[in-house]
C-alpha cells in the first residue's frame, strides 16, 4: 500500500479528487507513491485534518442528474477526533462552537 491509499482510508470518505489529496499530502510533506508503514500514521492521520474540514464544509452536492451527499455527523466525529488527538483546536472550536472567555475585566 502507498501513501495516497492509505490517506484516503484515514479519510474514510470515498469520493474525494484525486488533485485534492494530492495537494493535502504536498501540504504535509509526504509523498504518496511512496510505501506505507506505521511510522507514517501520525502525519497522514495529521495531513487529512484540513481536507476533511473542507470536505465538512459541502456535505452535498449535484450537477444535472448527478448527486452525492455525505453523512455529515460521521465527517463530524471523524474530523473531532482527529482534531482532539493532535491537537487541532481551530478545527475542535470551529465544529464545536464554544465560546472562549479571554479577559473578565469587563463581566465584573
Amino acid at each position: 500500500m502507498i501513501i495516497k491509499e492509505a490517506f484516503q482510508q484515514f479519510l474514510g470518505v470515498n469520493d474525494v479528487d484525486s488533485k485534492a489529496i494530492d495537494l493535502a499530502l504536498l501540504n504535509a510533506g509526504l509523498d504518496g507513491q511512496q510505501d506505507y508503514d506505521a511510522s507514517f500514521k501520525g502525519r497522514v492521520e495529521s495531513g487529512a485534518i484540513d481536507l476533511l474540514f473542507q470536505l465538512y464544509t459541502v456535505v452535498s452536492e449535484s450537477e444535472s442528474q448527478y448527486s452525492t451527499s455525505k453523512d455529515a455527523k460521521l465527517m463530524r466525529d471523524r474530523l473531532l477526533y482527529l482534531a482532539r488527538k493532535y491537537g487541532r483546536k481551530d478545527i475542535e472550536s470551529a465544529l464545536i462552537g464554544r465560546v472562549t472567555v479571554r479577559d473578565i475585566s469587563r463581566i465584573r
